[in-house]
């Protein structure tokens, strides 16, 4: 009887302590997932037009910076991404870069009526370079 109770019990423990790991353990970053879409913001936002996509895809996206804030920037087409808290990189505040972040959603702006779609846990990939206009 003693046996089972030990067994029994050390099942159990098993079976928390792997439960309160799952439970505890931090959320994987964008930088080790794989990216479901990579290519140009405005590319991104052309597929968005037509299908809905789930939040929490990790996308890779490459374009010029329209304006640029601390924390954020924002991509033609009005994606906004938002910079990755242990991101502790520079952003540049123009020119053509590359970001690896989690497609968060679409949502309407009230007040100008654009539709904004959102990226955000981003990571800089790739500084600042001149566009390839070839």
């Amino acid at each position: 009887m003693q046996k089972v109770l030990i067994t029994l019990s050390l099942f159990v423990a098993g079976g928390v302590s792997i439960g309160l790991y799952q439970y505890f353990r931090t959320p994987e970053k964008a930088m080790e997932q794989q990216s479901v879409f990579e290519g140009s913001a405005d590319g991104f936002a052309g597929i968005l037009m037509d299908y809905e996509w789930e939040t929490g895809t990790v996308v890779q996206l490459s374009d010029t910076i329209q304006s640029a804030e601390r924390k954020s920037i924002t991509f033609p087409n009005g994606i906004i991404v938002t910079k990755d808290t242990s991101d502790s990189s520079l952003w540049p505040t123009e020119g053509y870069i590359t970001v690896k972040g989690v497609y968060q959603g679409k949502e309407v702006d009230e007040f100008f009526g654009e539709t904004l779609i959102r990226v955000s846990g981003a990571f800089l990939l790739q500084p600042s370079k001149p566009e390839n206009l070839n």
